[in-house]
């Protein structure tokens, strides 16, 4: 009974000692991924998230794995930020339904004129307001955080985590879907999600760089989401791959 009190207050102490040495890591992915959010997504609420991130793998962690904590820890702490996310996400479903609705009307009008319809055009098109269009377009980005790939009600393949070959094969062929379908969208829409995804600039920052407001950016981003869930969808699925290498052998006769 000593020996197991002895071995609990150990694992304890080192499970503290992990989430002290961290927190501020924590804390800095937390608000890497906070400030790619909209600005009526709450900070505190997303670095709390991070937070239970961080003590959920310091509870899990096995050194024996030979995988470095922070590693481990990074994987624990960005699902739990994108779990919070999703949390507060009002009605995915129907939101998922809106943004292949607006993509779908997009790329209708694309075909009908040759070329990228307004949002006027589009706002039309689908019977709404324009001021009500756009604000569908604001509420969509919202729903894409971390799920550009997301075509139903599943986890999204883009944030899955690679921890298992089945996960890594989906992630790969999810971003060639998505390497498939960015030539086909206006320049402006792959210009919008370069800022945002891979310079990682924030709205006020593209706002600046295109000379509009920040609001504006927010829609665009969100019709940029919209047309390549549109076009992610009108790529074909590639097969997936046997994750069992000697698969092919065992089925020849």
């Amino acid at each position: 009974m000593k020996a197991y009190a002895a071995q609990l207050k150990r694992s304890t102490q080192e499970r503290d000692r992990l989430i002290s040495e961290h927190i501020e890591i924590a804390r800095r992915i937390s608000m890497r991924m906070a400030r790619r959010c909209p600005d009526w997504i709450a900070r505190e609420d997303l670095v709390a998230a991070g937070m239970l991130g961080l003590t959920e793998a310091a509870e899990r962690y096995d050194a024996t794995r030979n995988e470095p904590f922070l590693a481990f820890a990074e994987k624990r702490i960005r699902g739990a930020v994108l779990d919070e996310l999703r949390r507060g996400d009002i009605m995915p479903r129907r939101a998922r339904q809106m943004a292949r609705k607006i993509g779908a009307k997009i790329q209708e009008l694309e075909k009908l004129n040759g070329r990228s319809p307004t949002d006027e055009e589009v706002a039309a098109a689908l019977g709404v307001p324009i001021e009500e269009y756009r604000s569908d377009l604001e509420h969509l980005v919202h729903v894409t955080v971390g799920a550009l790939d997301q075509s139903d009600d599943s986890s999204p393949a883009l944030a899955a985590d690679e921890a298992s070959p089945e996960a890594g094969a989906a992630r790969h062929m999810a971003l060639a879907r998505v390497r498939s379908a960015l030539p086909r969208l206006d320049q402006r829409d792959i210009l919008v999600l370069g800022l945002y995804y891979n310079e990682e600039l924030t709205y006020h920052e593209i706002a600046e760089v295109l000379g509009v407001t920040t609001s504006r950016v927010c829609q665009l981003h969100g019709r940029a989401i919209s047309r390549l869930r549109a076009e992610i969808e009108s790529v074909p699925r590639a097969p997936a791959p046997d994750a069992r290498p000697d698969a092919r052998r065992e089925a020849r006769p």
